[in-house]
């Protein structure tokens, strides 16, 4: 009977340690089971961190190309500018100088003494013109009397060199 108390009590300690295993088992399980939705859970929020990276970085690149472009228009209208004042500054010059010359030509075209002395001044302009016209009228009627001998329409008709240009026959094979 001993033994039988002794088995009886090793199959209790036995069933004991069973149940505390089962218990233990089905703790594992449950921890096993939290873990893999977890698991789950962090790989879908690490696909949408890794997608959102993707579109900042497609995002940057175009960001990047934008400013790029935005600084290489922005030295272009630097230097237009530059080239816009350096103009007018010029044209301010010019401004100047003509309302200075607009100034003096008040000024003289005011005074009788200087109005004559402009009148005479454009008589003698008048003069030399003229006699410029017909000095050129006269050449002409001199050219036209030649027709094309040696010399037609203001061109020599006879070439000054006369070019000879031989090329050899194409070699038989």
């Amino acid at each position: 009977m001993a033994l039988l108390n002794q088995a009886k009590e090793q199959a209790a300690a036995l069933e004991n340690v069973k149940q505390n295993l089962m218990q233990e088992l089905e703790k594992e399980k449950d921890l096993q089971g939290k873990l893999t939705q977890e698991n789950t859970v962090l790989r879908d929020s690490l696909k949408t961190s890794e997608e959102k990276l993707a579109k900042l970085d497609a995002d940057f690149a175009v960001a990047q190309k934008a400013i790029e472009q935005l600084n290489s228009n922005r030295f272009l209208l630097k230097a237009e500018n530059a080239a816009l004042i350096e103009k007018k500054n010029t044209l301010n010059a010019k401004l100047t100088q003509v309302s200075q010359e607009n100034d003096s030509l008040k000024a003289r075209m005011n005074s009788i003494v200087e109005l004559k002395k402009a009148i005479r001044e454009l008589k003698r302009q008048v003069h030399r013109v003229g006699a410029v016209i017909k000095q050129k009228v006269q050449a002409e009627r001199i050219v036209q009397g030649n027709r094309g001998f040696l010399i037609k329409d203001g061109k020599f008709t006879y070439p000054a060199k006369v070019r000879i240009e031989v090329t050899p026959a194409p070699a038989k094979e």
